[in-house]
């Protein structure tokens, strides 16, 4: 007979009936924030949408930035996190990574109030190890830096250097209304092109991208 001492713990009615609830309030959050952004985002909503008080809520999340960040990783974990690894397609890497970049602006168009709400919860919480952005940068990086493995290091690394803080900056260009979110991924594509000239990519890109001066004004 099993020993009985190294079974896991049933999980209780009260603890099935709290995840429920947790899950609820969380998906009430990412359709608030889908419909409306960031600011809609508030208890008195979520709760009359629930059925679940306040005072509840904040038992279970602490504070709104937390219940925010919580149901922000939530929605990143399902659509980039999990699915980032099969979007690198391609023959050479330099389209690898422009086809990578391709898929993660076209979920942010699809989705502009949430790419608002992501990136100002991700200010709201600083620089946290934890925190949404660096969840982002740990879960997207490593995929475009094996992209580009076969690429002179230090390149390689300054190459992901510029694409990260161009997306950074783009979005938030985009929430302030600076940068319309359709023109993102053409300045995107424009900057990979050029990065994919430097001599440290011979041989990683397509001929048809080969660097023509006349086309360096377009």
């Amino acid at each position: 007979m099993a020993d009985t001492a190294t079974r896991p713990a049933p999980v209780g009615r009260l603890q099935r009936s709290q995840e429920a609830r947790r899950a609820r309030v969380l998906a009430t959050v990412l359709d608030l924030a889908i419909e409306s952004g960031y600011d809609a985002i508030q208890l008195r909503p979520i709760s009359e949408r629930t059925g679940i008080s306040t005072d509840t809520i904040y038992r279970y999340f602490g504070s709104r930035d937390d219940l925010v960040s919580a149901a922000v990783a939530q929605w990143l974990d399902h659509e980039y996190i999990g699915p980032a690894a099969t979007w690198g397609e391609g023959d050479t890497p330099a389209e690898q990574l422009l086809a990578f970049y391709r898929q993660v602006w076209t979920i942010w168009e699809r989705n502009p109030k949430m790419l608002e709400t992501f990136t100002r919860a991700a200010l709201a919480e600083g620089d946290r190890e934890d925190g949404l952005a660096a969840r982002t940068v740990q879960g997207l990086v490593p995929l475009t830096a094996e992209i580009l493995r076969d690429v002179e290091p230090s390149y390689r690394a300054d190459l992901l250097m510029v694409i990260e803080h161009f997306a950074h900056s783009a979005m938030t260009f985009v929430v302030r209304g600076v940068l319309p979110i359709e023109d993102v991924f053409p300045q995107l594509e424009r900057t990979v092109r050029r990065l994919a000239q430097h001599p440290a990519m011979a041989g990683h890109r397509p001929r048809s991208w080969e660097w023509e001066p006349s086309t360096a004004a377009n």
